[in-house]
């Protein structure tokens, strides 16, 4: 399967958590801390399940203390600060600290290991960028200062978990450890988390959708493939998240699109084919 239409899928898992995430929150099915644990574990169980299955949860796959410990509170922190900004924040809103603060982050660090941008890199940038912007700050009203700032942390949060799957060599231990040690921090932590606790069926149901499907086997997924990319191409391709999300919407939930989405939309998706496109060229030129 190529690298372009592994991207793809990824983005539609991420873009069904999105939205399994405003079903059980946003609706008030499950209070933030159990949505967060009930997630996290259900994912934990999945990936572990699957690694024993495929007999290759050896000692040699372990990927150390070290990364499992990062990868799990990095994710954990991604988790749980998403979970408790999103019930105060617009849609809108939400997306726009998220997604700029994952940007912002995965682009200094390209930066900051000495990649230099192209030419076609930097307008592919800007359009994807100006498309995204354009497309939320119709529903983006002025944010609660306490979840801006959990929210612009989860998306560094995000960047940092997103950044160490490129260094793992095992893709599916990687990410089951650090699922494994994100559950056992969302576990310690739990006391402090679910103070006001709020279950219903449907609540549960969408949490462990959430975890099993849209988290553990599309983060598998995102670790198996950005060995493939550079962390500019890992962070331009995510705008198509919302994109994704509002054509999902369009088709499960019968919400409506405009013709404003639509352009915003085609504005995204062309400048990150701009993105992926520049390095393609590059390395023609190189074999030449």
């Amino acid at each position: 399967m190529s690298t372009y239409l592994l991207v793809a899928v990824a983005m539609f898992a991420f873009a069904a958590n999105s939205i399994l995430c405003r079903l059980a929150l946003a609706e008030g099915s499950i209070d933030a801390g159990s949505f967060t644990l009930i997630r996290i574990v259900s994912g934990a169980i999945t990936l572990a399940l699957l690694l024993l299955l495929n007999r290759s949860g050896t000692k040699a796959n372990f990927p150390g203390f070290k990364f499992s410990l990062m990868a799990g509170s990095t994710l954990f922190a991604y988790a749980i600060l998403f979970s408790f900004a999103y019930i105060q924040l617009a849609a809108g809103t939400g997306a726009l600290l998220l997604f700029g603060a994952v940007q912002l982050s995965l682009l200094v660090m390209h930066w900051w290991q000495g990649e230099r941008f192209l030419r076609l890199e930097i307008i592919g940038i800007g359009c994807s960028v100006a498309g995204f912007v354009w497309l939320m700050l119709p529903s983006a009203t002025r944010p609660d200062l306490f979840s801006a700032v959990l929210m612009m942390l989860s998306g560094v949060s995000w960047a940092l978990f997103t950044a160490l799957g490129k260094k793992v060599a095992s893709p599916s231990s990687g990410i089951t450890w650090g699922f494994i040690s994100a559950s056992a921090i969302g576990l310690f932590f739990t006391p402090w988390l679910v103070n006001d606790i709020a279950l219903t069926t449907k609540g549960v149901l969408l949490a462990i959708a959430s975890g099993t499907v849209a988290s553990a086997l599309g983060y598998i997924l995102w670790y198996r493939v950005l060995k493939n990319l550079s962390l500019l191409q890992a962070s331009i391709s995510q705008l198509s998240v919302p994109v994704i999300t509002l054509v999902i919407g369009s088709a499960l939930l019968g919400e409506s699109l405009s013709m404003h989405s639509v352009l915003t939309s085609s504005v995204i998706l062309g400048g990150i084919a701009l993105v992926f496109l520049a390095r393609s060229l590059e390395a023609t030129k190189e074999t030449k």
